[in-house]
């Protein structure tokens, strides 16, 4: 994963209040999370801002935990975030639902914007 520095995770993060690009990113986690066999359902509020993105993720992301532990671990694979930057989240944080929701958020962001460029011939 190519590490983001602040001023692009603010773009990023600004980005969602456009409708289409949290849709987008929405669409790609749902691709991701069906990879290992997980459907995952949002209200269109949920998308409104990156925060109230993240909490509905971070429930989600609670639920495969106490379910299937095995299943977040290939999520996390499949996601393409890096292993110590994950165990690092598990080590460091007093919530580590919050950050990995966050992480995958960005993530996913990322791949949006790849995509969008790219269609654009921008990269």
């Amino acid at each position: 994963m190519k590490n983001l520095d602040k001023a692009d995770n603010s773009e990023l993060i600004e980005a969602f209040t456009e409708s289409d690009f949290a849709s987008e990113v929405f669409s790609q986690l749902c691709k991701e999370f069906a990879k290992v066999g997980v459907l995952i359902e949002f209200s269109e509020e949920d998308l409104l801002t990156f925060e109230r993105f993240q909490n509905r993720l971070s429930e989600e992301i609670e639920l495969i935990m106490r379910s299937s532990s095995n299943r977040i671990d290939q999520l996390l694979y499949v996601s393409d975030l890096p292993e110590d930057k994950v165990k690092a989240v598990f080590r460091n944080n007093n919530n580590p639902v919050a950050e990995l929701s966050k992480m995958l958020l960005m993530r996913s962001a990322q791949k949006v914007k790849f995509k969008r460029q790219y269609k654009l011939g921008l990269i």
